[in-house]
């Protein structure tokens, strides 16, 4: 059977189009293991976030038309089309993605205590214990906050490398080696 040119364009454009979703190890937690589910950020999805992150403005000086990137709809897009879920994630390991993370927390439940006298604070350690569950909202917050992680998601969704049967297998044959 001979492929067709214009059959190997549309595979080409519908996996282009499609969510290829791997897990991978956040390599620069120092307290336990966490894990990310990372979308491969096709030029599809790239252009799809842009567009829906620019705002028309009309500078007043020359009253003219322009166009600004809103940066803040640019995190929302990754948190939203990007990340997809997590695991392993507490608050201690937030405090290394973005510091005073856990002192916020602590302040949280004091004031907590100041308004309801029979409250009763957790400690410190119990409340670094606590896992923070994956949401939208908290993924935007902490790619908003972490320079680190923006720019390790960055690397890792852009890198057809990690989405690739074949540099899976790869990887697993060097994982084999190793043993």
């Amino acid at each position: 059977m001979k492929l067709e040119k214009k059959d190997i364009g549309s595979w080409i454009s519908k996996a282009g189009k499609s969510e290829q979703v791997k897990e991978f190890q956040y390599p620069y937690s120092k307290t336990k293991l966490f894990f990310v589910e990372i979308a491969f950020a096709s030029r599809f999805t790239l252009n799809q976030i842009r567009q829906g992150a620019v705002e028309e403005f009309t500078d007043r000086r020359t009253r003219t038309k322009e166009e600004r990137l809103n940066e803040d709809s640019v995190n929302m897009g990754y948190a939203e089309r990007i990340i997809k879920g997590w695991r392993g994630l507490d608050v201690k390991g937030s405090d290394e993605l973005i510091p005073g993370t856990l002192d916020e927390a602590v302040f949280q439940f004091e004031e907590q205590k100041k308004k309801d006298p029979t409250f009763v604070v957790p400690s410190r350690e119990d409340i670094g214990k606590t896992e923070v569950e994956f949401s939208v909202d908290t993924a935007f917050n902490i790619i908003s906050n972490s320079v680190d992680f923006m720019s390790w998601i960055l690397d890792i969704s852009g890198n057809a490398e990690h989405y690739s049967r074949v540099a899976a297998k790869k990887q697993e044959e060097y994982e084999n080696l190793k043993s």
